[in-house]
């Protein structure tokens, strides 16, 4: 026996916003982990937005649709605060850990007698890593040398193959 066509469309609708609140969960993370500001525009109006586009795609009476979109705000707002979690562990580490990056760059110049091209061409792990394996240790070899930083929305720090980290507002 065949579903009439309004059950296949309402399951439809159901599975689009499934997915569409598994997409807004982890973008919301990745927003998150990126370690902008928290009260920045774009990941507040990102969540709004997709909260609400979220309960237009339920299908059902309003008040289901409005639950479900304070459901996918609340669902938004702890997956932003798990990257920024995760973020700011990463950070932190890079405080207490930045100069072993410092020590691992200074042994592959004694190895190789030049600095890597890339940070991943140490072989070894580096801290500062989010929960997404994304290291937030910035790097460029220069002529002289290296710049190595880290940073979060309101402070940067840096080094160099001569100094260490300095923290800059």
């Amino acid at each position: 026996m065949e579903r009439p066509a309004s059950s296949n469309m309402a399951a439809t609708r159901e599975r689009a916003a499934l997915a569409l609140g598994v997409l807004l969960a982890g973008i919301g993370f990745w927003l998150g982990e990126a370690g902008g500001s928290p009260a920045g525009g774009l990941p507040i109006n990102i969540g709004i937005v997709g909260s609400v586009t979220v309960a237009l795609a339920i299908a059902g009476r309003p008040m289901i649709r409005a639950a479900a979109g304070v459901a996918m705000i609340a669902v938004y707002a702890l997956t932003f605060l798990g990257g920024q979690a995760s973020f700011a562990r990463a950070f932190n580490e890079c405080v207490e850990r930045g100069e072993e990056a410092r020590t691992l760059l200074a042994d592959y110049h004694l190895n190789h007698g030049a600095y890597p091209e890339a940070l991943n061409q140490l072989q070894s792990p580096l801290p500062c890593r989010r929960f997404s394996g994304r290291t937030i240790l910035t790097y460029n070899r220069t002529t002289e040398g290296y710049v190595l930083g880290f940073r979060d929305w309101l402070v940067d720090h840096a080094a160099s193959e001569d100094m260490s980290f300095f923290a800059h507002k």
